[in-house]
């Protein structure tokens, strides 16, 4: 375990996270499919598991620790979707700027579920 890891810094590397995965992700869309380079590729999975392990983190250095609620379990649904956004274009069950809004409105829920943390959810 790394010494010092404090809540700010959990917040901060999810944050972090989340901006490589939007990189990745929006550098593979933006590309024909099937020709991105495979950094974008690299980078949307290795931000992925940044925001799952930092948001994990965060959940466990908050202070009083927070439970597993619903709305994390909405988070890490749209974690999931987030990351299989690529393989819907690729397969066609998507267009690329649908994926792109889609990616959006996931990003704004996920937001809102981070700041709010509604309990009756």
């Amino acid at each position: 375990m790394i010494v010092g890891m404090t809540p700010e810094l959990y917040r901060l590397l999810h944050v972090v996270s989340l901006l490589v995965t939007f990189l990745g992700l929006g550098g593979m869309l933006a590309h024909e499919v099937g020709k991105a380079p495979k950094l974008f590729g690299a980078m949307h999975g290795i931000g992925l598991l940044g925001m799952l392990v930092c948001g994990v983190g965060l959940m466990h250095k908050s202070v009083p620790a927070m439970e597993w609620q619903p709305w994390v379990f909405a988070k890490i649904g749209g974690w999931v979707l987030l990351g299989a956004l690529p393989v819907l274009v690729k397969r066609g069950v998507l267009t690329r700027f649908l994926a792109l809004m889609l990616a959006l409105a996931l990003a704004t829920g996920a937001a809102y579920l981070g700041l709010a943390n509604p309990k009756p959810f």
